[in-house]
Parts: structure tokens; C-alpha cells; sequence
């Protein structure tokens, strides 16, 4: 399983590097940053109600198995910290269970049929049965795929209040990491600073990632023990 996590973790950080290079393209393309700065005052003018809102949003489309870092950063950027924080954990806590109980109550047998001889998917399912609520928050440390793992998730015997509290008690680090990326690059934006607060800032953001990465590295390492 830990060969399984490697792959992922490979493909994952591959896509997030092609994401980043894809971003540069638009931003060259297209107005982008202008669009980014206009939601960020549509959503101040909104306040509460507008982080709110993107949450719910955020909630729902993650049922589409898009990718959730740009929803984060954005968040971040156009809410702040705490407010993109609370934004972005309201849809990782709509998104885990729409697609939770889509998985175990609506199409269970559809899915169960499609992904039944996926030996990924067997080999999480025995170490769930065995001890749930650990394995779902060392994975959701570890750089998998959000959307697909919440149906996956479901069609497992865990609980579904062990499987939400798991959830977002693993997924609080990368949330914390990437809407602090949002929220210092509108600080960055937003005029001069000293030279001492973008070394803070820099510093901060460093470490934040860091601080995440290391903890997906030790939640992989310890689901690849779980799993032998």
C-alpha cells in the first residue's frame, strides 16, 4: 500500500506543478488577476455572508472531483485567513458528505460494481474495516484526491460520524497552508510593505507548506504501515 501512496503522491504533486504552470499561461492569456481582485471585492463587500456562501459552493462543485487548491488559495486571498479557513472547511464538510452519502444510500451498487475488482480500493477497504477513523485521517493528510475518495469513502463500513470527524481534523493543516498562500499574496497586492514583512511573510508561508508537507509524509508512511 505504502507503493500505492508513493504513485499517488507522485501524481498528485505532478499535477499541482502542472497547475501552477497552467496558471502562468492564463495569467498571460487572460485578465486573470483582475478577475481574482474583482471577486476578492465583490466578496468583502459581502463579508460573512459571502465566505459563507463560497463554502457552500466550494461543497457542492468538489462533488465533481475537481481539483480543491485553487478553490483554497482563492479563498484566501479574497476572504483572509480566518474567514478562508472557516470558508473552505464548510465545503471540505459538504463536499466529505454529500459525496459520503451519495456513495453509501444512492448509487452504492452502480459504484460498488465499477470499482470492486480495483485492488487501491480493496486494500483501503480492509484496513477501514479494521481501524476506520485512523486510516481516513492519515489519508486525508496525504496527497489524495479529495472528490473521488469521499464516494470511495462511502461505500466502506466506516461510520459516517467517525468518517466526518477524521475528515476534517486531516484535512485542517493543507486548508491552513494554502489559504495562508491566497491571503499573503493579497496582502503582497494590496501595496508597498517593508522589507521585513515580506521576509515574514515568505518565512511563514515556508514553513506552513513545509509543516504540511512533512505531516503527508508521516501520515503516508504510517497508512503504508496500517495497511501491511
Amino acid at each position: 500500500m505504502s507503493a500505492i501512496l508513493r504513485s499517488t503522491a507522485t501524481w498528485k504533486w505532478a499535477l499541482l506543478v502542472l497547475m501552477l504552470v497552467a496558471a502562468v499561461f492564463a495569467a498571460r492569456m487572460f485578465p486573470l488577476l483582475e478577475w481574482v481582485k474583482s471577486f476578492a471585492q465583490w466578496a468583502e463587500q459581502l463579508g460573512t455572508v459571502g465566505a459563507l456562501v463560497y463554502g457552500v459552493v466550494f461543497g457542492i462543485v468538489s462533488m465533481l472531483m475537481l481539483p480543491s487548491i485553487p478553490f483554497t488559495i482563492v479563498a484566501g486571498f479574497a476572504f483572509g485567513m480566518v474567514k478562508g479557513v472557516i470558508s473552505i472547511m464548510l465545503g471540505i464538510a459538504i463536499g466529505a458528505s454529500l459525496g459520503f452519502l451519495f456513495a453509501r444510500y444512492a448509487a452504492r451498487g452502480v459504484i460498488a460494481q465499477k470499482i470492486a475488482s480495483n485492488p487501491r480500493f480493496n486494500t483501503i477497504d480492509r484496513a477501514i474495516a479494521k481501524d476506520g477513523w485512523k486510516i481516513v485521517g492519515l489519508l486525508r493528510m496525504c496527497p489524495v484526491p479529495f472528490g473521488i475518495t469521499n464516494y470511495l469513502y462511502g461505500l466502506t463500513a466506516i461510520e459516517f460520524w467517525r468518517y466526518m470527524g477524521a475528515t476534517l481534523v486531516g484535512m485542517l493543516p493543507g486548508c491552513v497552508a494554502f489559504v495562508y498562500v491566497g491571503a499573503f499574496g493579497k496582502d503582497t497586492l494590496d501595496g508597498p510593505r517593508q522589507p521585513i514583512q515580506y521576509v515574514l511573510g515568505g518565512l511563514t508561508l515556508v514553513a506552513l507548506i513545509g509543516v504540511t508537507w512533512m505531516l503527508g509524509r508521516i501520515a503516508r508512511r504510517a497508512a503504508g504501515t496500517e495497511f501491511e
